[in-house]
C-alpha cells in the first residue's frame, strides 16, 4: 500500500511540474508586476546596422493575462517598448519607435534602429506612468 502511495505522489508531482512548465513556455517574457505575458515575434530583422546602413527592425508584440489559458490579447497602452543598448561603461536607448495597434489586439513595433556596438541590445517593456522596467529580453 505504501508503494502505491509513493508512486501516486510521484505521478502527481510530475504532472504538476509538467503543467507549470507548460504555462511558462507560452510566455516569452513575464511582466510580474502587472501579471502579464508578452509574446513577441520579429517580423523584420533584428538588424544590427553597421556604418551608414539604416535597416529598421520590426517586432510584433501581444500582451495577455498570465492566468488566461486562451491567451487572448489585452490592451496594455501604458506599456512602452524600448530598445536599449548595454555597453561595458554605459547604456542608452535609440531613436523613438513607432507603435501601431493591430486588429487582433497585438501591436506592431516598427522603426527600431539598432547599431552594432560593443555590447548588446535589449528590448525593454517600460511602464510609461513611472518609467520602471517591467521586463525585457536580450536581442539575439
Amino acid at each position: 500500500m505504501a508503494i502505491i502511495g509513493v508512486t501516486m505522489k510521484k505521478i502527481f508531482i510530475s504532472l504538476l511540474l509538467a503543467v507549470s512548465l507548460h504555462s511558462f513556455a507560452e510566455c516569452d517574457v513575464f511582466l510580474e508586476e502587472v501579471n502579464t505575458c508578452v509574446e513577441y515575434n520579429w517580423t523584420e530583422g533584428p538588424y544590427l546596422n553597421v556604418g551608414p546602413a539604416r535597416d529598421f527592425s520590426e517586432l510584433s508584440v501581444k500582451f495577455f493575462d498570465a492566468d488566461d489559458a486562451s491567451e487572448a490579447a489585452i490592451d496594455k497602452e501604458f506599456i512602452e517598448v524600448l530598445p536599449w543598448m548595454i555597453m561595458p561603461n554605459m547604456q542608452h536607448g535609440t531613436r523613438p519607435v513607432v507603435t501601431t495597434e493591430l486588429n487582433d489586439g497585438s501591436y506592431l513595433i516598427s522603426k527600431i534602429l539598432m547599431r552594432k556596438m560593443m555590447g548588446y541590445w535589449e528590448i525593454r517593456f517600460i511602464d510609461s506612468r513611472d518609467k520602471t522596467v517591467l521586463g525585457l529580453f536580450k536581442v539575439q
